[in-house]
């Protein structure tokens, strides 16, 4: 009897902000997006996520997850060597905050072309200051699941939907997006 072949999932690199990986978690999905893709985190992420655990809600169980996932080395957490790079963004650019500063850098310095971002407003500055690295939305990873057979779409329709409610998306101009781009895939 022939072996069973599995289809090969090419793994992709994604430096993950904080609100990413609480929209991933509140999701149910962060663990299966570590299927399909390594995550790296700064330093900053870590401590953000620290801060947030503390909290008895959606966000502070997410942040416990997530905790949990960094001690069991499923997510890495990583130092930034270009500190001054940091201030310049979160100095130069109001909208832009440490975490996702240090995730920034920290693509850039580990040459890593992807980082994953839900901080909707900062997305456009972010761009100005990414070269080679491509901001997306935690959406990016979600419809990578169902794009790769890992979830189905109506999985990914309900993945987004408790996103939306812990996150307080629903009228929000990144759900609309996030929804939009996952009824397309259908």
């Amino acid at each position: 009897m022939p072996k069973k072949t599995q289809k090969k999932i090419y793994e992709t690199i994604v430096v993950g902000d904080t609100s990413t990986l609480i929209s991933l978690a509140v999701g149910s999905v962060l663990l299966k997006c570590l299927r399909i893709s390594r995550i790296l985190i700064p330093q900053e992420v870590y401590s953000e996520l620290s801060e947030i655990s503390q909290y008895n809600d959606v966000h502070g169980k997410a942040a416990q997850e997530i905790i949990g996932m960094i001690s069991n080395g499923n997510i890495e957490v990583d130092e930034v060597e270009h500190v001054d790079k940091i201030n310049e963004l979160v100095s130069g650019y109001s909208r832009i905050d440490e975490g996702e500063a240090e995730a920034l850098i920290l693509a850039q310095e580990k040459s890593i072309p992807i980082l994953i971002t839900d901080d909707f407003r900062s997305i456009p500055d972010l761009k100005k200051n990414s070269g080679d690295v491509e901001i997306h939305l935690s959406i990016y990873l979600l419809a990578r699941l169902a794009l790769e057979k890992i979830i189905t779409i109506a999985e990914a329709q309900d993945a987004l939907i408790r996103i939306s409610d812990g996150r307080t998306w629903e009228s929000a101009a990144i759900y609309n997006l996030a929804k939009k781009y996952i009824n397309e895939l259908k």
